[in-house]
């Protein structure tokens, strides 16, 4: 069984209809949902709830989206095989998904004109003659990778973090901190994304509750932010840098410790996020005229907010001189790395980003 390509492009006009109608679609889709008395849909609704329902659809339509402006469709292939994992995890037949994209098909094409919607339907026969493939490679989705020196560390951060114990983390983290030189950047590289991405994982397939994953994230935000609230810096510069995550991110300890690194070089370092709009965050960077902004995303389904943004800021008639870097775990998947076109810069890790600002 082999997984057939998808190499082809959307017309601008095509896309651009699929992005002004998405909410109507995306409600249809819902509605069709509810109302539908297939066994396995009424079960998949029934486990997951309405709530999750819609934004699931929601977060579908933007990785669509996403992937269809960036053409990186590899985009769509890590989100399918991570939502087949993840609800085959929930004891969901992952063969509902079959009607749903139906209803995405007759939804689409009842709100595009038919040249337009069966441009956008090709996802959609994609998705459905590729099924029995991305269920039966589900199981083989990204792992979280730690370096093996590392790895009885990480495995009592997760149990110290798991049973909420504030203290003990604290002093785990400031006794190891040794290991990597007093270097808080490089241990949260190490350590902490890894160990964000675990939480957000346990969560993912039903192992954690929402309320602890909320206290583990927010015991990891309230620890680290105390070691790098220590002035850091290296020299003036007198530059300033704004940094942002975009849309609809909520976990902002990432760019906070981009903010403290880019301090270590001199900048004047203004933190616009979170949850901020996409119009917000263009005007302030208009106004505040920084010479660097930074930005990053988390969720591979702001993709497409991400691009819109710098597309905005290197539009040679808005005058903006600064240089645009971009970055987070949104950008980079097993395969092909997403391109944001316009960006001078994106970075994958802090030497990256480091580098980079040595070079200008």
């Amino acid at each position: 069984m082999e997984n057939k390509i998808l190499e082809y492009e959307v017309t601008p006009i095509s896309l651009e209809y699929f992005k002004q109608r998405s909410f109507e679609i995306i409600f249809d889709v819902f509605n069709c949902m509810q109302m539908c008395e297939n066994e396995l849909v009424r079960d998949y609704i029934d486990i997951i709830g309405t709530d999750e329902l819609y934004e699931s659809l929601k977060y579908h339509n933007d990785i669509i989206f996403s992937s269809l402006l960036t053409n990186n469709y590899d985009l769509i292939y890590d989100f399918f095989a991570w939502k087949y994992s993840t609800y085959s995890s929930r004891n969901i037949d992952v063969d509902c998904f079959l009607i749903e994209y139906e209803f995405w098909k007759e939804s689409i094409l009842n709100h595009l004109y038919a040249s337009h919607g069966s441009e956008i339907n090709i996802i959609y026969d994609y998705l459905i003659s590729n099924h029995l493939y991305i269920k039966t490679k589900a199981l083989n989705t990204k792992k979280i990778e730690i370096n093996s020196n590392y790895q009885k560390l990480f495995d009592e951060l997760l149990f110290i973090l798991l049973n909420g114990q504030k203290d003990e983390f604290y002093s785990l983290i400031k006794k190891d901190l040794t290991k990597f030189d007093n270097n808080i950047f490089l241990f949260v590289e190490e350590l902490i994304d890894p160990l964000m991405y675990k939480i957000g994982e346990m969560w993912q397939l039903n192992q954690l509750s929402v309320a602890k994953e909320h206290l583990a994230s927010s015991l990891i935000d309230e620890v680290v932010n105390d070691f790098i609230k220590n002035d850091f810096v290296k020299q003036k510069n007198k530059l300033m840098a704004i940094i942002s995550t975009v849309s609809s991110e909520s976990h902002n300890l990432g760019i906070k410790i981009v903010g403290k690194f880019l301090e270590t070089y001199g900048y004047n370092v203004k933190n616009l996020s979170s949850k901020i709009t996409n119009k917000e965050l263009i005007n302030a960077i208009f106004d505040l005229k920084p010479n660097l902004v930074v930005l990053s995303i988390t969720l591979p389904s702001n993709v497409a907010n991400l691009q819109e943004i710098v597309n905005e800021l290197k539009n040679d008639n808005n005058f903006f001189n600064g240089l645009v870097v971009v970055g987070g775990q949104g950008l980079f998947n097993d395969k092909q790395d997403v391109i944001i076109k316009e960006a001078d810069f994106c970075c994958k890790t802090l030497d990256d980003l480091g580098r980079f600002l040595n070079n200008i």
